[in-house]
């Protein structure tokens, strides 16, 4: 991404972002060289191994902001002053249901443990369908698909990672007090993706939006075990929705209802034992 002697055009970050600049397929395929991982989401740096040694040298070592990209991608696009873009994207919001109770139940300790848990299995859930964790916020796991990270089909990609990490926290081990009860929820639509927060801080790569508020709220509906998936997000993915279950729910803030689709239903006596 370090051509210094350019400056960049915000058509040139859109196509970066999309994933579909040439020169930025190059340079992951560069990258895609070197057999270390784990590696950087955008531009897949290695951040493992010898190659990882070196290319830290040179500025590809973790973000501080998101240990899932390099400080390269984030601080690239503030010296070529642009922060980011607005494209489409998918997000994805899963989060426990009925952490305050579980918290009341458990040792300071066991709570950490059981969020550990759940924060790993989200994350390899995420991860391993070519999505970027976003953010890790108390019983909450949010992860960002777009072009540039998880090709076109981002959508049919963070849908795939919602019902995988459904099914994950639905086993009797997914934490050391069994099932993890989480409510999963995918929308998709246009939204800012980019370096964010003021120059003197540590920047956040993330996404703002319409689109991210929504899937929060999403999320809030889903109940323990259940995985719902807006319309919108299901059509993006070309996801078959014959025969599952409709709903129109109303989001608190947003003007009308939004029809959304159950891909998963909810668990009857999920959660865990105290």
């Amino acid at each position: 991404m370090a051509d210094k002697a350019h400056r960049w055009t915000p058509e040139e970050v859109r196509s970066f972002m999309l994933g579909e600049s040439p020169e930025f397929a190059r340079e992951r395929r560069r990258f895609m060289r070197i057999p270390a991982n784990p590696r950087c989401k955008l531009c897949l740096a290695p951040f493992g191994g010898v190659g990882g040694v070196v290319l830290k040298a040179a500025g590809f070592g973790r973000s501080a902001g998101n240990p899932a990209m390099c400080a390269k991608c984030e601080t690239e696009l503030r010296h070529h002053g642009l922060t980011g873009v607005e494209i489409p994207v998918t997000l994805l919001f899963s989060d426990v249901r009925g952490s305050t109770s579980l918290a009341e139940h458990m040792r300071p300790k066991e709570f950490k443990d059981f969020l550990d848990r759940f924060y790993r299995l989200a994350t390899d859930a995420i991860t391993h369908h070519d999505g970027l964790v976003d953010k890790i916020v108390g019983d909450e796991v949010i992860g960002l698909f777009f072009g540039g990270i998880s090709g076109p089909n981002h959508a049919g990609a963070a849908i795939a990672a919602a019902v995988d990490l459904a099914d994950r926290a639905s086993h009797s081990d997914a934490s050391p007090a069994g099932p993890i009860p989480a409510g999963t929820a995918v929308h998709t639509g246009d939204a800012f993706v980019g370096s964010t927060g003021p120059a003197e801080t540590v920047p956040d790569f993330t996404a703002l939006g319409d689109p991210v508020n929504t899937t929060a709220r999403l999320a809030s509906l889903a109940r323990a075990g259940e995985v719902i998936v807006s319309v919108a997000a299901a059509e993006a993915s070309g996801t078959s929705t014959e025969g599952l279950e409709h709903r129109r729910v109303d989001l608190r803030g947003r003007s009308a209802p939004l029809e959304v689709v159950v891909l998963r239903a909810a668990q009857a006596g999920l959660a865990p034992s105290p």
